[in-house]
């Protein structure tokens, strides 16, 4: 997918697929992609823990946004990722899905 397009789903990625299966079976993109977009979901989920915890919400039913998360880790795990939920720390919008790392080139053991 170029890269035009690819920042419009950023932009709400909850507005562009229904669930996180709708997002990892999406053929366009590619796996890179499809993490990217996972990790924004999980944070913009994580923001709206944080406006329910404030008070400052609209009509979604409690625990909407946790099954939700769970949902987006379930599918990050499918694509591979690791989950870090140990190490994602204080803050209320840390992110569980590793970052991964590039891998040194002739490193393999």
């Amino acid at each position: 997918m170029d890269q035009q397009s690819f920042d419009k789903l950023v932009g709400d990625v909850a507005k562009h697929f229904s669930t996180p299966e709708a997002l990892i079976a999406e053929e366009n993109l590619t796996r890179d992609q499809k993490l990217a977009l996972l990790r924004q979901w999980e944070y913009d989920l994580h923001l709206m823990q944080v406006a329910t915890e404030e008070n400052m919400t609209g009509d979604a039913p409690p625990g909407t946004n946790a099954e939700k998360i769970r949902q987006v880790h379930a599918a990050a795990e499918k694509l591979g990722a690791e989950l870090d939920t140990e190490g994602s720390g204080a803050a209320k919008t840390g992110a569980v899905i590793k970052e991964e790392k590039p891998k040194k080139a002739g490193s393999a053991r």
